[in-house]
């Protein structure tokens, strides 16, 4: 099989020791040019277990497994927003399928849910039932993982730039054993596993690309198992907006590594990016790119290295990203 026929993606993996530690370096990629959509965690081990087939001793063994069973992230503001709605009603038992990265287990909370209706219990008792569920599902993921070396997190890299800042980012907040590996676009385990023989799904379709929906509550998208449809659509669209990147370069004559690696090679300054005619989403990444280059050159600057030639340059960038 050609490597056209079977394209690769990459991906920079790290392991955390604390929950702070990963939400940290999750906050940085976010605030400088990643999406969500681009971020995984590990399922819950249980999932891993079965889907796999296999034990494991240590996570670091599943750091490059294409076909081990990953999860979106999930802030820990959402979670924390949800152990609060919960307590004025049913606000967020339709949303709870959400948080699939930090509960494990739809069942336990749906047995709370008939068990409180039974016993004639307000919707005030039921959310505090399900704020006391999500909190102790959350600590009992994250335990499971750090009982066995750590929280995994990758992050999908699209260039050069993205594979080198990722990993910096991942690093620089105390990641272990931070590396980059190339995936298989599509993997022949988990092909097989969500649309084999046995696959009881069904096919759906967002933008026109196809993903499936599974009876377990999962969607696969190739190469992918997501929580939600909210997370396929988010990668969807991450999808087409990184090809329209790519067209507006080409168009424009740019070399799209060069774009993203160094914005101000290209711009020289914010006010020129945002005269131009790029749409205001690509603008808005460009900008984040470019203000985590100026960020480590005033890191460099404090660490005793040559000081940046324009000490304002950050502020202009956040300037301008407040403008769109």
């Amino acid at each position: 099989m050609t490597e056209q026929e079977n394209p690769i993606v990459r991906e920079a993996v790290g392991v955390f020791q604390s929950e702070q530690a990963l939400q940290a370096a999750v906050d940085d990629l976010l605030s400088h040019g990643f999406d969500r959509s681009e971020l995984s965690l590990l399922a819950p081990l249980s999932s891993v277990r079965e889907q796999l087939g296999h034990s494991f001793t240590s996570l670091n063994e599943l750091e490059d497994d294409a076909a081990v069973p990953t999860t979106a992230y999930v802030s820990t503001d959402v979670i924390g927003d949800a152990e609060g709605g919960v307590f004025g009603g049913f606000i967020y038992v339709g949303a709870l399928a959400t948080l699939t990265a930090v509960v494990a287990s739809g069942g336990a909370i749906g047995a709370a849910i008939i068990a409180a209706a039974a016993g004639g219990i307000g919707g005030g008792a039921i959310g505090a039932v399900l704020a006391k569920l999500i909190g102790e599902h959350h600590a009992d993921y994250v335990e499971d993982q750090l009982e066995r070396g750590g929280l995994l997190l990758w992050v999908r890299t699209w260039n050069a730039a993205d594979e080198k800042h990722a990993v910096e980012i991942l690093t620089v907040h105390s990641g272990t054993d931070v590396h980059v590996h190339d995936l298989p676009a599509t993997h022949d385990v988990l092909e097989d596993r969500y649309g084999g023989d046995t696959f009881a799904g069904e096919l759906q379709a967002y933008r026109g690309v196809p993903y499936t929906y599974l009876p377990d509550g999962e969607y696969y998208i190739s190469g992918e198992v997501l929580p939600t449809e909210r997370d396929v659509k988010a990668r969807i669209d991450r999808d087409i907006y990184l090809e329209t990147l790519q067209s507006e370069a080409k168009a424009q004559g740019w070399d799209i590594e060069i774009v993203l690696a160094d914005p101000a090679g290209v711009f020289h300054t914010p006010a020129k990016l945002l005269a131009g005619d790029l749409p205001d989403a690509i603008k808005a990444d460009i900008l984040r790119r470019w203000a985590y280059g100026e960020k480590q050159l005033e890191i460099a600057s404090d660490d005793g290295m040559k000081p940046a030639k324009n000490g304002d340059r950050l502020q202009e960038i956040n300037l301008a990203l407040e403008r769109l």
